[in-house]
């Protein structure tokens, strides 16, 4: 009689404390396994990589702070190694020029031709130019204003590995992202786990300037390939600085076997700014000759000239029109 009892008080106790919760998050399957040396060489393509051009490229801003999107534009981009850049961007099927933008030896120029915004912008990239952007107001905040050359750089003229420098040193782990289910079959509210393989690139620095610093982070998807994901750059106060993240891949290259990412997103989350680019086969080479003057860019139209290097007051800050929502 106890032991039926017990029986019954459990299967009660059961139906009362037990109940069908699908936001709980399960792990993703199957997941991939590899090593250090394996996850390398899907990072070899983007090491490898010497130059680039794409003449047909769907560019679209998005201004993080004030949730507004520009309308997509069309875009031209050539990359050569080690920093060289040079972005045109242009109204779509009008084949008018919104901005030009290149960068070189950690020197950059921008030349915006809006209407609303005539300037030529001259920097260092590494600058902080924060205080100028606060100036403007609101306008400053513009992601047309904030963008720079190097950002999109940085996306696919990756640094490569240091291994041989004792400067540097690199951990593998695994990272668990809780995100919604994507199998459109499954219970509203449904949530899984996904496993990614993350490296992070340490720098050391001597005893007398405090602990290391981690540098960068590159992430791949252990449920789809082992596909590279994402990379997280780090500025010498551990800020997130840039993040890119890497989809579609396919052969854009008809001259190569190698995918690479159709799908682009660079986010900079201190500049208040995003910005994703859309890949076709139309215009897509790798490892290309570009002439000497692809990344010359001057003012011959004669653009009012801001040079952000020099003191405040020798550049007053220029009027800029609102924007609406979607402009």
């Amino acid at each position: 009689m106890i032991l039926q009892s017990l029986l019954i008080l459990n299967a009660g106790c059961s139906g009362l404390v037990k109940v069908s919760d699908a936001s709980i998050p399960r792990l993703s399957t199957p997941i991939a396994s590899a090593t250090f040396d394996e996850l390398l060489g899907r990072l070899k393509p983007f090491f490898e990589l010497e130059s680039m051009r794409a003449s047909k490229v769907n560019l679209r801003f998005d201004d993080l702070e004030s949730a507004e999107r520009y309308r997509e534009a069309e875009a031209a981009i050539a990359m050569s190694r080690p920093d060289k850049i040079r972005l045109i961007i242009n109204i779509p099927y009008v084949s008018m020029r919104i901005a030009e933008m290149v960068s070189e030896n950690d020197r950059f120029r921008v030349a915006i031709y809006l209407s609303e915004y005539r300037r030529f912008l001259t920097g260092t990239n590494k600058s902080d130019y924060s205080t100028w952007r606060n100036r403007l107001g609101e306008q400053g905040r513009s992601a047309i204003i904030s963008a720079r050359p190097f950002h999109f750089t940085e996306a696919l003229l990756i640094r490569p590995f240091q291994l041989e420098n004792e400067r540097y040193a690199y951990s593998l782990e695994e990272a668990l992202v809780e995100e919604p289910d994507p199998d459109p079959k499954a219970r509203k509210g449904s949530r899984i786990l996904r496993s990614h393989y993350v490296i992070t690139e340490i720098e050391q620095r001597p005893a007398k300037e405090g602990a290391g610093r981690v540098s960068r982070k590159f992430w791949f998807d252990r449920t789809s390939g082992l596909s590279f994901t994402r990379q997280q750059i780090f500025d010498d106060q551990g800020l997130l600085q840039t993040e890119v993240t890497y989809s579609s891949y396919r052969l854009l290259d008809p001259a190569s076997q190698t995918l690479w990412p159709g799908m682009i997103q660079v986010s900079r989350p201190h500049d208040s700014y995003q910005a994703r680019l859309l890949f076709n086969e139309a215009g897509f080479q790798t490892n290309v000759q570009l002439p000497p003057n692809a990344f010359l860019l001057e003012n011959n139209e004669g653009l009012p000239e801001t040079d952000l290097d020099k003191p405040a007051s020798t550049t007053p800050p220029p009027a800029v029109a609102p924007r609406g929502k979607g402009d």
